[in-house]
């Protein structure tokens, strides 16, 4: 590769990890102001910044976690559901994202702000995840965060592999996909087997439901068949149809979702009794 090929690529690696670490801002809609009206909010501190989250309810908790560029109101379709059976519900803006503090933030730093989160509410019963919500999700279960059950939607399994399809979909050779990988390790702060599932796995000890288009075209559905290979207590569905994001809006499988949760913790109590 000659001098002026190497200075064409480098603005792809620079673009990759900017999308690794530099999340686009949802400008707040009519919609999104609708979908948190009734809920209260709550200012969580966070490594020098300020979270914030929304509350409804009183009863069990389920923290609801978006997917990156996303925003707590984008889970709204749950909220009322799970109202209706008898769960408080919170849903999180993470950090660089919605109403939280922050320009930039990364998977590992989502997953240490839900530990943070599940911290300050106490005992939460169960999450639902989009995403990179799902891999933050995955950190937080790995760090001492307990809950009955959990849904994960469309998500990432590895971090390694996602950042390594980015490369290929980029055109990098082997030597600019190391350099890649070693510039996002040092923008994380860690190794990425941080957010692979051997390091992850150990906190896979509730029953999970994983839903997942086959033709994601944003997630690869292999993702969520190596997420379910490796919980032995997890279920996965195929969501044919629902894409990457519409299924946050499809009625069947926030169903699903919520039915889930309900079936879960509800065993939980009969075991307990």
């Amino acid at each position: 590769m000659n001098r002026q090929d190497k200075e064409a690529i480098n603005p792809i690696m620079d673009m990759i990890l900017q999308a690794f670490t530099r999340p686009k801002k949802q400008a707040e809609t009519e919609d999104d102001r609708k979908a948190l009206a009734q809920a209260r909010p709550i200012s969580i501190p966070h490594a020098g910044q300020e979270l914030l989250a929304w509350t409804w309810g009183q009863g069990p908790q389920v923290l609801l976690l978006h997917g990156w560029e996303s925003r707590a109101s984008h889970m709204a379709s749950f909220v009322a559901p799970l109202l209706q059976a008898g769960f408080s519900v919170t849903a999180l803006d993470a950090p660089a994202h919605g109403a939280s503090q922050g320009e930039s933030t990364n998977v590992l730093a989502y997953g240490k702000a839900v530990v943070a989160v599940a911290q300050h509410l106490g005992a939460l019963t169960a999450t639902i995840a989009h995403s990179v919500g799902s891999a933050a999700s995955l950190y937080a279960f790995a760090q001492g965060v307990q809950v009955q059950a959990s849904v994960h939607l469309c998500g990432p399994a590895s971090l390694t592999r996602v950042l390594q399809q980015a490369a290929r979909l980029g055109g990098l050779d082997e030597t600019e996909r190391r350099e890649l990988e070693q510039m996002l390790v040092t923008s994380i702060g860690a190794p990425l087997e941080t957010m692979d599932l051997d390091q992850l796995q150990h906190g896979m000890r509730h029953p999970a439901l994983i839903m997942h288009d086959p033709e994601d075209k944003e997630m690869p559905y292999a993702e969520s068949q190596a997420l379910a290979a490796a919980w032995p207590q997890a279920k996965l569905i195929a969501s044919a149809g629902t894409g990457h994001r519409r299924i946050l809006r499809t009625p069947d499988a926030i169903h699903a979702a919520v039915s889930f949760i309900v079936e879960s913790s509800a065993i939980v109590r009969q075991l307990h009794c």
